[in-house]
């Protein structure tokens, strides 16, 4: 006669015996299965840039004569002031802003170098400013911004103040003149960095 216990026993034995192999394929077979599927996944990446890595190097050449033609056209490009430093560089902006306002009938009266952050040169180009001072009336100043705008070496015009100055007394058989603006702007064009080369 068998006893109640031994059967539930026999019964839990043979569910632990079934239920090894369930438990070897999760926690053996399963994560090896799922490994090699990583491993592929991976391999397939690779293999995608490593496909992609040698078109960019077919290509090298070709991108390496681009380049060399825009170094090239960037060299030629005008617009640049033509100093090699920055004392140079507002002396020359200076004489430029000179030429334009007399040329227009106005009257320098002041003109000084601004320290221009940062001083590193970006990508070979540094840029210098000049704070600029002078009397035009509202024609002589409209030409005189064009021509600083539209002209060589390119300067930008920043900080632009106007102001109109108190009135003077004027004898009644004088005519009426335009009347003399003073004017303050700052200057900044671009000078190329010889130590960037």
């Amino acid at each position: 006669m068998l006893r109640p216990g031994s059967a539930v026993s026999r019964l839990l034995a043979l569910a632990l015996l079934a239920a090894a192999p369930v438990l070897g394929y999760l926690l053996v077979v399963q994560p090896v299965i799922a490994a090699y599927r990583d491993a592929g996944a991976a391999i397939a990446q690779g293999q995608r840039l490593l496909q992609s890595y040698r078109q960019r190097a077919e290509q090298h050449p070709q991108l390496a004569r681009l380049l060399a033609e825009e170094e090239e056209r960037a060299a030629s490009v005008t617009g640049y002031l033509t100093a090699v430093d920055d004392a140079l560089a507002a002396a020359e902006l200076q004489d430029r802003v000179k030429v334009v306002v007399e040329d227009a009938g106005g009257e320098l009266r002041s003109a000084q170098s601004l320290n221009v952050e940062p001083v590193d040169a970006v990508d070979g180009v540094r840029r210098a400013g000049l704070r600029v001072r002078f009397s035009a009336d509202i024609e002589s100043l409209a030409t005189i911004l064009y021509d600083l705008e539209i002209g060589e070496p390119y300067l930008f015009v920043e900080g632009l103040s106007v102001r109109e100055p108190r009135r003077q007394r004027r004898r009644r058989d004088e005519p009426e003149a335009a009347p003399q603006l003073d004017v303050m702007v700052d200057l900044y064009g671009y000078v190329r960095d010889a130590r960037a080369g």
